[in-house]
């Protein structure tokens, strides 16, 4: 095999691993390496910078529809996936996946869709899942899985999942992957790809809107499932590969199964919060009217009803209140006496 393009993902704990990475790879590398680390949308990334000073090859930020060159680092800008496609970068502003964008599962399988056993994907350190679908979809394609050996990644999320979706990778750790990887590329060159196989890949997927089945599936998901997209709450349909399951929302927001879970971790906090407020609300409202409802001039036995009716209301709204609170946010036990100190679960401040 002979590899023409790098792509390497990365996320919490992989910014350094990624420069130690691209320190040892040689000035006149014989390929391009793309670069998807997970950044905040609104930040400054000044990834580029950081890597051109690490090493011997320049990088810097996609521009859409770049031909990719050999010999440079092309990095996923902030809020833009990485696309590859007819041997050129493209940078989509499409749906977030697994929370993401620029997500890693779109750079590894938009690059093997076009570039096959031409590429090798890299995962670095980074929490959850993202690149394990791609790292799937690389092998799947031909190409060479080197994920970074657990045991030194700052966070082992990424890593340990990649690896589960693609059992033969390759574990190495950062020390090591330059050289593995040079040998790679200049490795015996595989022959021309045909104009064919450098052109966008069919028409796309089908819109949904576009469809007369309310039971829409595109052609490589299995099912629809009763789980909602925590982005969007439309129907997930489910995506199996070999190795590992995954889901799509007909919008496009993909999903891990580390990742989904996390998500709806999170909106089901979101939304248990939103339960505590409304009946916080409901309860001063009924207790309002209780005392203002019928009036200053109005008493009547009819009126005393109704209040009567507004606090039992009240009070049972705020005695969800104050359970949903309390579940959510329990209060803090403070263990007096000599356990306090010995317990190794204390951090001591100053240490």
């Amino acid at each position: 095999m002979s590899v023409r393009v790098l792509a390497v993902g990365a996320s919490a704990g992989g910014q350094e691993a990624l420069e130690r990475l691209v320190a040892a790879l040689p000035a006149e590398l014989g390929a391009c390496v793309l670069v998807t680390v997970h950044i905040t949308p609104t930040a400054r990334s000044r990834l580029p910078e950081i890597l051109t000073r690490a090493g011997s090859l320049p990088a810097a930020h996609a521009r859409d529809g770049q031909p990719l060159r050999p010999d440079t680092i092309v990095v996923a800008p902030p809020d833009r996936h990485l696309v590859v496609d007819g041997g050129r970068a493209w940078l989509s502003p499409g749906p977030k996946v697994n929370r993401h964008r620029p997500s890693v599962d779109v750079m590894f399988a938009s690059t093997a869709r076009w570039a096959g056993p031409d590429m090798a994907a890299v995962v670095l350190s980074g929490s959850l899942d993202d690149g394990a679908v791609g790292a799937a979809v690389v092998a799947r394609a031909g190409g060479a899985v080197y994920v970074q050996d657990p045991a030194e990644a700052q966070f082992v999320g990424m890593p340990r999942a990649a690896l589960a979706a693609v059992p033969d990778a390759t574990v190495v750790p950062t020390t090591r992957m330059a050289a593995l990887l040079t040998t790679a590329v200049r490795s015996t060159p595989a022959p021309p790809r045909r104009a064919a196989d450098a052109g966008r890949e069919g028409d796309g997927p089908v819109n949904m809107a576009d469809s007369s089945n309310p039971l829409y599936l595109s052609s490589d998901e299995a099912r629809l499932t009763r789980l909602v997209c925590p982005d969007c709450h439309g129907s997930l349909a489910q995506v199996d590969l070999p190795t590992i399951t995954y889901y799509r929302c007909h919008v496009g927001h993909q999903w891990s199964p580390q990742t989904l879970a996390a998500a709806q971790a999170e909106v089901s906090e979101e939304k248990l919060w939103s339960a505590v407020a409304a009946l916080d609300e409901q309860a001063a409202l009924r207790r309002h009217l209780a005392t203002h409802g019928g009036g200053p001039a109005e008493e009547s036995p009819a009126v005393e009803e109704d209040s009567a009716d507004h606090l039992r209301a009240a009070d049972r709204a705020g005695y969800l209140a104050h359970t949903l609170r309390r579940l959510l946010d329990p209060p803090v036990t403070h263990h007096g006496g000599q356990g306090a100190d010995t317990d190794p679960d204390v951090i001591d401040p100053v240490s």
